[in-house]
């Protein structure tokens, strides 16, 4: 096997490090004994585990970029393993299939509030999903991060508890409408949605921004996740005479809608522009040969060359893929589970019983004030609503069946 790398170890080291030497202690940390009223703590036993939930899309509508993204923090805690955990208690990711769904969110969201070891989640994966574990996690007090929920409600100030390492969907919205409108110079466009809280949000920051330019939107249409034939739809779109045909959503339906363009009249050279939820190999392969040509967004970070490139090379040694083939926010989950880490090590502290005690309240407050630290995506670091992701918008082109940068982040 491949010797692995020290040096994302290194980077995880240095900034527990950090944390712990900004961060003050607990009061009660110099106590012989610990709070007798554990209300608001967790409690690990020596030798017991940090326990982080995971909400995963796993099954639904996009099932491999939900594995990518469980893979990303299972990488994130062999990584914090190897370090040596945390005060020698090692970390366990606890993952649930959240599918990309509110109900299911809701479910996986009882489910990590019932259990009393768990000191915080990474998730959802969807913004829907994340939508149904938000008022859960919010009124058990455990915060969350996700990786990948866009939608620009996912953070608040009503929500101390919610934050995420992906960029707003009100970026990517704006971006992707003055390239349409300025970069390809089309001024009719047609906006469709698959009415998930994501793609309806997104479609609705996309329409505000090109139509704020001067672009006249043709129509506005909604279809759902799971739908397979669009050609009526996309009769109705084609007879407002588009130019460009804007889908917010995800992969299959996105791939779907492409390939059907190509058959309806009027339609077979409307240019066709997808989102961060279609930039996935599940989108080419859905769309097949009318993939070529097409235009995809995603939230990029600020990518670390070196750190990324022992990551992929660690991720193809454990599961036997590239990360790329599966979806594209592993970088941001890895990033989501070192947020945590990073902000328990300012907080948790060990009782003259050898337990590890953390105060749900302190680590609340503490994930939003971590210290700057090099993440696979760029510097993390929150703001005081919880956005703690770096990076911008990059807009790729299906050339040769292979996802080409065209604009955006890295090509200033």
């Amino acid at each position: 096997m491949p010797k692995r790398s020290a040096f994302l170890s290194l980077l995880l080291i240095a900034a527990l490090m950090l944390a712990a030497c900004v961060a003050a202690p607990p009061a009660w940390a110099s106590m012989e004994e610990p709070p007798a009223d554990m209300s608001g703590r967790v409690l690990v036993e020596a030798g017991g585990m940090i326990r982080i939930g995971g909400s995963f899309a796993l099954t639904g509508p996009v099932p491999d970029p939900g594995l990518d993204i469980r893979h990303g923090a299972e990488l994130a805690v062999d990584d914090l393993n190897a370090a040596g955990g945390l005060e020698g208690f090692m970390f366990e990711l606890v993952a649930e299939d959240g599918a990309c769904d509110g109900t299911q969110g809701t479910n996986v969201g009882n489910k990590f509030a019932a259990d009393e070891t768990i000191v915080a989640v990474t998730g959802g994966t969807c913004s829907g999903e994340t939508f149904g574990l938000m008022p859960i996690l919010q009124e058990a007090r455990i915060p969350f991060v996700s990786p990948s929920a866009t939608n620009p409600d996912i953070t608040s100030a009503d929500c101390d508890v919610c934050n995420r390492v992906a960029l707003s969907d009100a970026l990517q919205g704006a971006i992707d409408a003055g390239f349409v409108f300025g970069d390809l110079g089309l001024t009719k466009v047609a906006v469709v949605h698959d009415n998930s809280d994501y793609g309806k949000g997104l479609a609705e920051i996309f329409q505000d921004n090109i139509a704020g330019l001067g672009a006249e939107v043709t129509s506005f249409e909604g279809v759902q996740v799971g739908d397979t034939d669009f050609r009526a739809m996309l009769a109705r779109v084609g007879a407002g005479g588009p130019q460009a045909i804007f889908f917010a959503g995800y992969s299959t339906e996105a791939g779907l809608i492409a390939q059907q363009m190509t058959e309806t009249p009027g339609l077979e050279d409307t240019a066709f522009m997808s989102v961060d939820g279609a930039y996935t190999q599940q989108y080419l392969e859905a769309a097949g040969g009318a993939a070529e040509g097409t235009y995809i967004s995603f939230v990029a970070g600020a990518d670390s060359e070196v750190m990324n490139a022992e990551f992929d090379a660690k991720y193809l040694e454990k599961y036997g893929v590239s990360p790329d083939d599966l979806g594209p926010f592993h970088s941001q989950s890895y990033d989501s589970v070192t947020l945590i880490a990073v902000a328990l090590s300012a907080v948790a502290a060990v009782d003259d019983n050898g337990n590890l005690v953390i105060d749900r309240e302190e680590l609340i407050s503490a994930i939003r004030s971590v210290d700057a630290f090099a993440g696979l995506t760029g510097t993390i670091k929150c703001d005081g609503i919880g956005e703690c992701g770096a990076g911008g918008v990059q807009i790729f082109q299906i050339t040769d069946g292979a996802f080409v940068q065209v604009s955006g982040l890295g090509m200033e």
